[in-house]
């Protein structure tokens, strides 16, 4: 059974120096998920590199809580359409 890591939102927010009401607006945009228990705000472990590379597209490209939605629903289709296309290209060379 895989067992979940969760990190505190504001010890995370120490440590990696990013502003907490960013971490915040992108909760509130859908692009990661806080797990509350015992009135604290915990983030997965699996979404820190997400939340670290959205930080880096905000302020270093100036990328608004919109692009950073719109970047991560492309960037998912594309993964998408890349297994189907490794998919097709293996049942091409089924036939070759």
């Amino acid at each position: 059974m895989a067992r979940e890591k969760y990190i505190l939102v504001s010890h995370y927010c120490e440590h990696a120096h990013i502003e907490r009401d960013f971490v915040k607006g992108l909760h509130e945009y859908g692009l990661i998920a806080f797990e509350e228990k015992q009135n604290d705000l915990f983030i997965d472990e699996k979404d820190i590199s997400e939340i670290e590379r959205m930080f880096r597209l905000h302020n270093d490209l100036g990328i608004n809580f919109e692009g950073l939605d719109a970047l991560k629903q492309m960037l998912k289709r594309m993964r998408k359409l890349e297994k189907e296309m490794d998919l097709l290209q293996k049942k091409l060379r089924l036939y070759e």
